[in-house]
């Protein structure tokens, strides 16, 4: 971890720990306001971030979500593109140039991986257990799901089916959203 003041002395001054590819900011904005900012690369972690009227409980709020990040980084081994081979099926949608298939997995996503693996199949479309075309197509394309088509049709999609790549996948997701929910409890009863 790594931080560019030690101490917070005029509004607008901030503190940013580093982990891996989480960076958490410490900011002094106004007189009894401070936030801590979260973020994963690019992507803004919502559920991490927050304003608090002193300097020395956002100061322990980030020094938690720092170290948290930290031990996540260190536990979580990179895998190698053989290992990665080995692991899943062959996508069904193609990789996009701009690299979506390597995005995080949304809350449509990960909802969609929770109805096929709680069902069996997620059908297309809206409503209840019902996820769009967008979705499962981006999914297949992470290689979390297999997309199934409707009888006689190349392209029209009835639903989807969970590959070994999607529960693993379903298992990390939510094991890290129990893992948020316990330090959430945390900093309530911290700021509390």
């Amino acid at each position: 971890m790594a931080h560019a003041i030690s101490a917070l002395t005029n509004p607008g001054d901030s503190i940013s720990y580093t982990a891996g590819r989480v960076t958490v900011t410490l900011q002094w904005i106004r007189d009894g306001v401070y936030t801590v900012t979260t973020y994963q690369g690019t992507l803004r972690i919502d559920e991490q971030c927050g304003s608090y009227t002193t300097e020395q409980i956002a100061r322990s709020v980030a020094r938690l979500w720092a170290e948290m990040a930290k031990a996540e980084a260190e536990a979580t081994p990179v895998a190698s593109l053989a290992v990665l081979a080995e692991m899943g099926e062959q996508r069904q949608a193609r990789p996009t140039m701009a690299g979506a298939h390597l995005a995080d997995v949304t809350d449509p996503q990960h909802r969609a991986l929770s109805t096929a693996a709680a069902f069996g199949r997620v059908h297309r479309g809206g409503g209840t257990y019902r996820e769009s075309v967008a979705t499962l197509r981006a999914l297949a394309r992470k290689g979390l799901v297999r997309l199934h088509m409707r009888p006689g049709r190349r392209y029209d999609i009835d639903h989807a089916t969970i590959t070994a790549a999607g529960e693993r996948e379903l298992a990390r997701l939510d094991a890290e959203a129990a893992r948020r929910e316990q330090h959430t409890a945390l900093l309530v009863r911290l700021a509390g």
